[in-house]
């Protein structure tokens, strides 16, 4: 009975995460996001492991899927964007700059309460 019940919370699962779609990509301080049915925090996450940036707080974001199309956007109106809903937000910048990667090394988000 525990296993059948594991197995249904793990399906259940993933068909929540399998409706979303993001692909994320960074040049030059610009950002491009096309983002459907995916929360905040899953195009963070993308955003996270693309531009190599450490995002404080991802787990506490709220807020139900959008859809989002964002291209060659400077990196912090991308932010202002998507980060809109949460009481606040600090960024801190890369030490060095790389052409592929965000200009954010990391970023700390102050989610709503």
């Amino acid at each position: 009975m525990k296993t059948a019940l594991i197995g249904i919370v793990a399906s259940l699962l993933a068909v929540s995460t399998a409706s979303a779609d993001v692909k994320l990509t960074m040049q030059n301080g610009l950002v491009s996001i096309s983002a459907k049915d995916a929360t905040v925090r899953q195009i963070l996450t993308e955003w996270a492991r693309v531009g190599q940036t450490k995002i404080v707080n991802v787990e506490r974001v709220p807020g139900p899927p959008v859809t989002l199309e964002l291209i060659n956007v400077p990196e912090a109106k991308a932010l202002e964007i998507l980060l809109r809903p949460l009481s606040g937000y600090i960024t801190a910048p890369r030490p060095v700059e790389a052409a592929n990667l965000s200009h954010y090394d990391r970023i700390i988000l102050m989610p709503t309460l």
